[in-house]
């Protein structure tokens, strides 16, 4: 009897559930883990895709733009990413999930293009095909090794905080960054990579959801390869 009981809640549950999910619209639902994965890569394409035409079209107005003071354009950017940082945080509505992204995506992209602007085009592509090396290794690892990956939250956190302060005070003292902090940024954001492509399998399938992963994968690949690129880097 108490069996018949637990079958007859648990098929309740499931058509509760599958009403809710009916009521929600068609870009809310759940997904298939399959189809969850599939919209991260492209809504990380299509972020990567809208960087890459923001440096290609930048530099025939970033001198008017930075002309006007680069530490204003750079404050805009920050303030302008925050506030796609709150759109995204809305992930019980896509739209404005997909807002912020698009918003962020855009703040990375103006500084970004006045960074790459100094380096010759080859070194671009060599970052950039280091960058992706680097990252299909950590996501493959991380489809394996998960648990791994999950377990170096905190450390990697408490890692980006030192880092961060670290180039703080480079910046403050008017100094290059060192090659060696620009190693230690490449481990952590290589390390990133597989913890946020792991710990967005945690999240519900949903497609707000796999546009935040998408961002925080977006924001470790871009930082990842600015590290490549500098390291490498001879300024023309």
């Amino acid at each position: 009897m108490e069996n018949m009981n637990n079958m007859n809640n648990y098929e309740n549950d499931n058509m509760q559930n599958w009403q809710q999910q009916e009521e929600l619209p068609s870009y809310q639902r759940e997904l298939s883990r399959g189809q969850y994965n599939v919209l991260i890569g492209v809504h990380l394409l299509y972020g990567l895709a809208l960087t890459a035409f923001i440096c290609m079209k930048m530099p025939y107005i970033l001198p008017q733009i930075y002309a006007v003071n680069p530490f204003v354009i750079t404050f805009l950017s920050f303030a302008v990413s925050l506030l796609g940082g709150f759109l995204i945080g809305k992930k019980e509505n896509y739209i404005l999930s997909f807002l912020g992204y698009s918003v962020v995506v855009f703040a990375f992209g103006v500084p970004l293009a006045y960074t790459i602007f100094f380096f010759p085009i080859h070194l671009i592509f060599i970052a950039a095909v280091l960058t992706f090396v680097v990252v299909l290794t950590m996501t493959v690892a991380a489809v394996f090794m998960p648990n791994a990956f999950l377990s170096l939250g905190k450390v990697l956190f408490i890692s980006l905080i030192g880092l961060v302060i670290a180039e703080l005070v480079c910046f403050a003292l008017g100094i290059f960054t060192p090659n060696f902090l620009l190693l230690i940024g490449i481990f952590i954001f290589s390390l990133y990579v597989g913890y946020d492509w792991a710990r967005g399998q945690q999240y519900p399938s949903t497609p707000s959801y796999a546009c935040y992963t998408a961002l925080e994968l977006y924001m470790d690949i871009i930082n990842l390869f600015i590290r490549i690129l500098r390291l490498m880097g001879r300024r023309r």
